[in-house]
């Protein structure tokens, strides 16, 4: 058991830098905004849809961290096309981390190397890479700065799956899915055997999603469009989480007509919103994802905000997907 447990610890201080120390509660509140497939071309006008999306929706909303979940990049070289939306994170001075889709490694550029380039930009809070492991686990500190009030647990899709007669995109891994089950533990422990309230991010959606959306009885926020593009094969991440019992939501990319969020299992399930340009399909106005954590609570707010301004679908998790019991009621609502 102690060997477990050490093994668990070393797992835990490899996958977290320090410089994700400094995320923190201020006045009981911690706030991300979530941008996703960008699709950044070099040279390419419709991009800058994308920078103004970033520029405006950050002065807006102030946010603690800024959580990009991939296809961030659409044009080659790599390295250069993912340096100018990095200048764009550098000149709003707010804390973020990357997450690679499934078209950020088809630019000409390592995932190893999209990975590093990033993470050594001085406004990037995701650890240093451990070999070729590409997940990681953000703890957000308590205002106090006593104790891990949160996690945020972040997990790479990878791209294409390469198994014959199953095609379409890669799931994670039984060895991601044990990561996160270390993570999860450990931080468990360290809280007194408790818990600790966390969302995970990720680019590709859970195939929970359709069973979800397929569910008529699930209450459903939002625009959906097209369905989730998942993988073809479950390989049991959603059951992870339902069995360490922490992760409150789980949000995605990945699919740009969809913005939608619903409750499946008491685990939120949210698309971002597209938040690029017309370099690729879209049928919604740009713009991103906000979730409000609270200190001490196993509750969050979440919205879309719009370039433009608009705040659409307000939803606090879990009541407003919650249905009331109607047989309390004095009458119809």
């Amino acid at each position: 058991m102690m060997k477990k447990t050490i093994i668990c610890l070393l797992l835990l201080s490899f996958s977290i830098g320090m410089e994700a120390q400094n995320l923190h509660f201020k006045d009981g509140k911690f706030k991300i905004v979530q941008f996703t497939d960008l699709h950044y071309k070099l040279g390419n006008p419709a991009s800058r849809q994308a920078t103004d999306c970033l520029y405006e929706i950050v002065k807006a909303e102030q946010p603690d961290l800024v959580v990009l979940t991939g296809d961030v990049i659409y044009s080659k070289p790599g390295d250069m096309c993912l340096q100018q939306v990095l200048n764009v994170l550098s000149d709003v001075k707010v804390p973020f981390c990357y997450l690679l889709g499934n078209h950020d490694p088809e630019q000409g550029i390592s995932v190893n190397q999209l990975y590093d380039q990033a993470q050594q930009n001085s406004y990037c809070v995701q650890p240093k890479r451990n070999g070729n492991t590409l997940d990681y686990a953000l703890p957000i500190k308590s205002g106090d700065g006593t104790k891990t009030a949160a996690v945020l647990y972040c997990m790479d899709t990878h791209d294409y799956c390469k198994m014959a007669g199953v095609g379409g995109y890669q799931w994670l891994t039984s060895k991601q899915i044990g990561l996160y089950r270390n993570w999860s533990a450990a931080f468990k422990r360290q809280n007194g055997g408790k818990p600790v309230p966390a969302l995970m991010f990720m680019h590709y959606p859970l195939p929970e999603y359709n069973d979800a959306v397929a569910n008529t009885q699930v209450v459903l926020y939002g625009t959906r469009m097209e369905k989730a593009y998942a993988p073809n094969l479950n390989s049991g991440m959603f059951t992870a989480v339902k069995e360490c019992g922490d992760v409150m939501g789980v949000f995605c990319g990945h699919d740009h007509d969809n913005d939608y969020s619903l409750m499946y299992y008491r685990v939120l399930l949210a698309h971002g919103r597209f938040s690029g340009g017309n370099t690729e399909y879209n049928h919604l106005r740009n713009g991103a994802r906000i979730i409000v954590l609270h200190e001490g609570q196993r509750n969050f707010d979440t919205y879309i905000r719009e370039r433009g301004g608009q705040i659409l679908y307000q939803t606090t998790y879990p009541d407003s997907y919650t249905k009331d019991n109607w047989k309390k009621r004095d009458g119809t609502r």
